[in-house]
């Protein structure tokens, strides 16, 4: 029973949400700190291949991560 031609979420009750990571509402540095995470996630917390990943250097990663308390 939808209204209109397709079946949408609020025909079946279902609730829409924003994603979780909404960048066009996050600051720089909140994006940056959540790439940083989920690099490390990716390759198992090894700085050298996440930094490889990022385009950083090991260092400058290391720098990011004190910043964010990472």
């Amino acid at each position: 029973m939808s209204r209109g031609r397709h079946i949408q979420a609020g025909d079946l009750n279902l609730q829409t949400t924003k994603p979780a990571d909404d960048i066009d509402e996050m600051s720089l540095e909140a994006v940056e700190s959540i790439l940083i995470r989920k690099a490390l996630a990716r390759h198992d917390r090894n700085v050298s291949q996440a930094a490889d990943a990022l385009g950083l250097s090991r260092g400058a990663l290391y720098r990011r991560m004190e910043k964010y308390g990472i």
